[in-house]
């Protein structure tokens, strides 16, 4: 049986929403910006309305470069809570037409719906029936595609954006995207264009008829994926995820009012925010491999530095170590400026169920792991401050967790029938 995978692309998710909410914002030119301070030029864009891309604005821009481009925009705050909550109502309305459904992102899904197309009359009356849902339950626009396979569907979901609609069957391809350049194939960024082009292949047509000889020994086993992507092929499945939105990080940032050059306190400030980071990825139940340290001078330029470790962890101890070395190397910008904003974010995750892997400091892993599951069932029973840290307990606006370094127990004293506090 042919497989019919339909993909959801939202249009401007995120600023739609507001416009959707917000009247005084529909046919302006918005930007939903990620940034601690909407005043500022500090932060990213995190979506532009239609509007606003008139002006080249687009998502993961800069706050300085989008208000060069639109000064007359508008500006505001993302609220992630209420897009997820979006996110979950589109989840359940995806529910109704597969039961097989994937959440790529906050704002993209695929639907498996080759067995249950039959009950709303084939696949283009499916794939219409979605978009119109979408539009009258939830009052937002949405672009969608369906073919054979994810791949294809993405592809068709980009034509005619926003509000488009097209299904490609088997027999379409590889024709039905020949024209298009070879960047509208997912995965296909601009390093590997650059490259494609110096082989005379512009176009996924071209690059569908090149040798797949050629590609291979430019681009090795990815030069015949990516062949097999312009000819329309993919044999990945729909995965079920059960609803849940995929996560890319988890981090925190504290702004520093005019800022400080006090080592100590900002080694103590990366602490409670990697305990608050780690408590929520423990959960949520991820586990992360890189840890992501973000500092800004003087609000005037900000600097961000990574590594990775050899497994993945949901453990402070295990990431804190880290994060200090990260900070170490900005100490001669430290001693010139004063930091006014620190952040830090654990990235390349994994969900918890494909299985714990730390390899970095052995026998100690489990015995940490054994010590935070107790401190975290603890706070769960207790509330956040039942456990705590000695070192931080003077830093404001802590996310409190249990680091495995400096272990040492002091028992506060407590009055008689409350829960027993302890700071590690």
């Amino acid at each position: 049986m042919e497989r019919t995978i339909v993909h959801l692309d939202m249009d401007a998710y995120f600023a739609s929403i507001e416009q959707r909410d917000f009247p005084i914002y529909r046919g302006k030119p918005l930007l939903v910006c990620h940034t601690d301070d909407i005043a500022s030029n500090r932060g990213v864009v995190s979506a532009a309305s239609y509007e606003a891309r008139e002006y080249g604005v687009k998502s993961a821009m800069t706050v300085v470069e989008a208000r060069k481009r639109c000064p007359n925009g508008i500006y505001v705050p993302g609220n992630y809570d209420r897009y997820l909550e979006n996110t979950k109502r589109l989840i359940k309305l995806c529910g109704e037409y597969s039961d097989v459904v994937e959440v790529y992102s906050i704002d993209e899904m695929f639907l498996d719906i080759t067995r249950t197309q039959r009950f709303f009359g084939g696949t283009e009356k499916t794939v219409l029936a979605i978009q119109r849902a979408i539009g009258k339950t939830i009052k937002l626009s949405a672009s969608v595609g369906a073919g054979p396979n994810k791949t294809v569907a993405k592809m068709a979901s980009e034509l005619g954006k926003p509000g488009g609609l097209a299904v490609i069957s088997l027999e379409d391809l590889p024709n039905a995207f020949a024209p298009l350049p070879v960047t509208d194939i997912p995965g296909i960024g601009r390093q590997n264009s650059k490259h494609l082009a110096v082989l005379g292949i512009k176009t996924i047509g071209e690059l569908a008829s090149s040798s797949e000889k050629l590609l291979r020994k430019k681009f090795g086993v990815i030069g015949a994926a990516l062949r097999r992507a312009a000819l329309g092929l993919d044999g990945s499945p729909v995965l079920q995820n059960s609803g849940r939105v995929p996560v890319k990080s988890f981090g925190h940032s504290s702004s520093l009012g005019n800022g400080t050059q006090d080592i100590e306190r900002l080694k103590k400030d990366l602490l409670t925010l990697i305990e608050g980071a780690t408590s929520r990825m423990r959960k949520e139940g991820y586990l992360g491999r890189t840890a992501c340290v973000y500092l800004c001078f003087a609000r005037l330029f900000s600097a961000s530095r990574q590594r990775s470790l050899s497994g993945h962890t949901d453990l402070t101890g295990d990431l804190y170590p880290v994060a200090l070395g990260l900070l170490s190397k900005e100490l001669t910008n430290i001693a010139r400026y004063p930091v006014t904003k620190i952040g830090f974010s654990a990235t390349n995750l994994i969900d918890k169920d494909a299985g714990r892997q730390l390899c970095i400091y052995g026998e100690l892993d489990g015995k940490e792991a054994a010590f935070t599951a107790a401190a975290d069932e603890l706070r769960d029973k207790y509330g956040s401050g039942v456990l705590i840290r000695a070192s931080t307990m003077e830093v404001k606006n802590r996310y409190r967790a249990v680091p495995k370094s400096e272990l040492s127990l002091q028992v506060n004293p407590i009055p008689p029938g409350r829960a027993t506090r302890r700071v590690l």
